[in-house]
């Protein structure tokens, strides 16, 4: 595994948080109009009525299909609640015992052009990393505050394999993006992160 940058930074207390999670992926504002942006329950309403499906992506894995992938990588013994998913989209609440997180997937196609050269770690973070794997995947992980507002905090790994599939998986240390602080940090370390967002299950 290579490490092509490392970097981290601490926004003053005046810096604007990204808008939306492309933004807070680092790929800057001139690529909203093109890069799909994937969907994150930021809040209860979220819950009940997802946001709309992802723009210029291919054919996405079924919502029952997203949501079962995402419930069997969760360690066994933790409570799940506020389950929801669409194509290419699940979420669930999850509490082992020390408190609420909220857990995100997002899996996409055909994102390798729309991605091309924004993969690295511009934008605002806490912490950022991005690695080339040995096949050619490019992965960010990263922490960031919310964007939401508040004290909750985001912890996120993105992945592009070759063929232009991306999947995406992050955590907040509340049930809700920008809500309440429900624990001191998000449960999984951002290595589990990436193995949950490297399974090859959400390859179809």
């Amino acid at each position: 595994m290579n490490t092509n940058t490392s970097a981290r930074r601490r926004p003053g207390r005046g810096a604007a948080v990204a808008v939306g999670l492309v933004l807070a992926l680092g790929l800057g504002a001139a690529a909203q109009a093109s890069a799909a942006e994937p969907r994150t329950a930021g809040d209860k309403a979220s819950v009940s009525a997802p946001s709309t499906a992802l723009a210029g992506s291919g054919e996405s894995l079924s919502g029952p299909r997203m949501i079962r992938v995402l419930k069997s990588l969760l360690p066994k013994g933790g409570k799940i609640s506020d389950e929801q998913s669409q194509d290419g989209f699940a979420a669930v609440v999850w509490d082992d015992g020390r408190g609420k997180s909220m857990i995100e997937v997002n899996a996409q196609d055909d994102m390798g052009d729309v991605l091309a050269g924004r993969m690295g770690c511009e934008g605002e973070y806490i912490e950022c990393q991005a690695l080339t794997l040995a096949d050619g995947t490019l992965v960010k992980r990263a922490k960031r505050a919310s964007e939401k507002g508040g004290s909750t905090v985001v912890w996120l790994v993105d992945t592009l394999h070759p063929d232009g599939r991306r999947v995406i998986v992050q955590e907040v240390n509340s049930s809700i993006e920008g809500g309440p602080v429900t624990r001191p940090r998000p449960p999984f370390s951002l290595d589990r992160l990436q193995n949950m967002a490297l399974d090859s299950r959400w390859a179809g």
